[in-house]
């Protein structure tokens, strides 16, 4: 049975041999603080460039061609740092701060440790063939998840990064996109909504959409759903208007297609 796959992971103006991004820092309820801070890092910790904030707009220079993470930072506030692939085809920059002290701590626990369970039951999977035990460990392990998912946001909701979170809130996103074609249609219907006030990263919105497409057998936006055949080679799904295809991917945040490729076809 073939096998899909994908994988994770602007205003501007030149000056200097540097790119000048803004955007807004929004939160989804209590006022922003007074002070909120913004940096580019190279890596975690490896500060590029600090820029400025005011009136809930911030402005950075940051380089041309670079992978980094726009990081802004609050005293006991908390956000998703924003990767961006290169400054020239950036897009969705805008950034959602929230209180680090979520107010669903203990959900947000939960999610994670079930992130963990999915991660662990794909660890193992076979590079190639069939093993039968691995894959009911893994189907077992999906519909365990999707059951739990399905009650949580029967009683509070689609898990978003202000009720949860960045990390659960993905983990969340995670367990759905592993999920029955069924409830993938009824989730994305949820982060549709929520991708509106900025709490699901756009990236994972794409990966998303692009599955529930290739589940109805229609052609991907972004281009992020691969096929493994059972000659273990890994294709991509039909494309719809491939010219528009690196536009599309820069829209949400995806680093280039080619790029992205790469890592299914040095498994080839």
């Amino acid at each position: 049975m073939p096998r899909l796959s994908c994988a994770i992971l602007l205003c501007w103006s030149v000056h200097a041999g540097a790119f000048e991004l803004s955007g807004i820092i929004r939160s989804n309820g209590a006022p922003l603080p007074p002070v909120i801070s913004i940096v580019a890092e190279l890596s975690p910790g490896q500060t590029h460039s600090i820029g400025q904030v005011e009136n809930g707009r911030y402005r950075i220079d940051v380089p041309e061609g670079t992978l980094l993470a726009l990081v802004a930072r609050a005293p006991q506030w908390e956000a998703e740092p924003r990767i961006i692939h290169d400054a020239a085809t950036a897009g969705a920059l805008d950034i959602l701060l929230y209180p680090a002290a979520v107010p669903e701590a203990a959900l947000a626990q939960e999610l994670l440790a079930m992130e963990k369970e999915d991660v662990a039951a794909r660890k193992d999977w076979p590079a190639t063939g069939s093993d039968a035990q691995a894959r009911q460990h893994l189907r077992e392990t999906d519909d365990k998840n999707e059951a739990r998912l399905r009650r949580i946001i029967a009683s509070k909701g689609w898990p978003t990064q202000t009720m949860v979170g960045y990390k659960a809130a993905g983990s969340a996103w995670l367990i759905a996109q592993h999920g029955s074609d069924a409830f993938l249609k009824s989730s994305l219907a949820l982060m549709r909504v929520a991708a509106t006030q900025g709490e699901i990263t756009l990236s994972r919105l794409a990966l998303t959409i692009d599955r529930d497409l290739s589940n109805d057998k229609l052609p991907q936006l972004y281009g992020s759903q691969f096929q493994t055949g059972s000659d273990g080679k890994t294709v991509p799904l039909p494309i719809d208007d491939p010219q528009r295809l690196e536009q599309r991917r820069a829209s949400m945040g995806l680093e280039p297609y080619a790029q992205y490729r790469q890592l299914f076809e040095q498994d080839n």
